[in-house]
C-alpha cells in the first residue's frame, strides 16, 4: 500500500526547527564564533587593539598587497627585542679623543612606521667609527636593517636612490628597542658626506622606509 508524504508535518517541523535556532538562546550560543569570525578578518585578534589610524592604514595596505600587510601585522605584534649593548663612548680608555660628530633624532612617518631615540657617529679613540643607537623604540617591521645615507630626510627607496654611491647598510636591526652599535666598516667613509644625510631603519624584504633620523653636528 501506498503512503503520502506527510508534507504538512515536515513543514511544521521544519518552521519548528528555525525557530529554535533563531531563539536567543542558540543565538548566545553561537554569536561568539560568529563575531570572531567578522572580526578578525585576514589579522588575528590582537590587530584590534592596535589605534584605529594604524588598523586603516593596514587594511588599505592589505587592499594593494596582501602579503605585505601581513607581514608587517605579523612583524608589529610580535613581542619586542630589547637590546642593551655598552656605551663605547663612556668606556674608551681615552675619552678626551673620542668625538661625537653627528647625532639625530628618529622620527614618525605615520602610524605604521615609527621610531623614537637617537643616532649618533661616533669616532673612538682607536680610529674605529660606530652608529649608536640610543633608546631606540621602533615599530617592527619585516627585516629591518640600518642604513646610514647622504640623503637628509629620506621617506621612500627612491629617495635613498638619488644618492646611492654614500649608502651604507651597517646591519640588520638588532633589536627594536634598546641601544646598539654599528661598525662602519666601509673603507672609503667620510664623515663630511653625511653631515646633512641621515641615519635609515628600512625594511629590507620590501624597501620601505620606518623611520629616519636627520644628522647634524651635535650642539
Amino acid at each position: 500500500m501506498r503512503t503520502q508524504p506527510a508534507w504538512g508535518l515536515l513543514f511544521v517541523g521544519a518552521v519548528i526547527v528555525v525557530v529554535l535556532f533563531l531563539s536567543p538562546i542558540w543565538l548566545e550560543e553561537f554569536s561568539g564564533y560568529i563575531k570572531e569570525e567578522e572580526a578578525t578578518g585576514p589579522f588575528p585578534a590582537e590587530f584590534y587593539l592596535l589605534p584605529n589610524e594604524a588598523q586603516d592604514l593596514y587594511f588599505a595596505l592589505y587592499e594593494s598587497s596582501p602579503q605585505m600587510a601581513v607581514d608587517f601585522v605579523g612583524a608589529r605584534l610580535a613581542p619586542p627585542v630589547d637590546i642593551q649593548e655598552q656605551d663605547l663612548l663612556a668606556l674608551d680608555p681615552n675619552p678626551l679623543l673620542v668625538q661625537e660628530q653627528l647625532r639625530g633624532n628618529f622620527v614618525t612617518l605615520d602610524s605604521i612606521r615609527s621610531a623614537a631615540g637617537t643616532a649618533s657617529i661616533i669616532q673612538l679613540s682607536n680610529g674605529q667609527v660606530i652608529v649608536r643607537l640610543e633608546d631606540l623604540d621602533a615599530i617592527n617591521g619585516p627585516d629591518l636593517r640600518v642604513v646610514l645615507s647622504a640623503f637628509p630626510r629620506p621617506t621612500t627607496r627612491d629617495d635613498l636612490d638619488t644618492m646611492p654611491q654614500y649608502e651604507i647598510d651597517l646591519d640588520e636591526l638588532r633589536g627594536n628597542r634598546g641601544s646598539q652599535n654599528y661598525l662602519i666598516t666601509e673603507p672609503t667613509f667620510n664623515v663630511d658626506n653625511y653631515r646633512e644625510g641621515s641615519v635609515v631603519l628600512i625594511s629590507g624584504r620590501y624597501d620601505i622606509v620606518f623611520s629616519f633620523a636627520p644628522l647634524a653636528p651635535p650642539p
